[in-house]
């Protein structure tokens, strides 16, 4: 697995992989977000530890590192709220990882 320094914004490339971790459960499981060929457009995902760290190793896909996971869901958030200021302080806090 690579560790992403910093995906580009906005760029479409399918043959980009990136996996935001949101949390990791104390029951074993990771949620997570997956997105292909733009980081900003992902799905929310779970899976047991195991089967995440198989998934998150397939070759081309980036572990997005905090500053470009929180980058990418600061601009989703503007999506929803117009503005990343304007979210919820609950969405504000959603992104880290434990």
């Amino acid at each position: 697995m690579q560790d992403s320094p910093s995906p580009p914004t906005g760029s479409f490339n399918p043959a980009r992989r990136f996996v935001r971790v949101r949390q990791m459960r104390d029951d074993g499981f990771v949620e997570f977000d997956f997105a292909i060929g733009d980081a900003e457009l992902s799905v929310e995902l779970i899976l047991p530890r195991a089967a995440f760290e198989a998934f998150a190793g397939l070759p081309g896909t980036e572990r997005m590192n905090e500053d470009a996971a929180a980058r990418a869901f600061r601009r989703q958030q503007s999506y929803l709220y117009g503005t990343p200021d304007s979210a919820p302080e609950s969405l504000h806090n959603n992104n880290q990882e434990t």
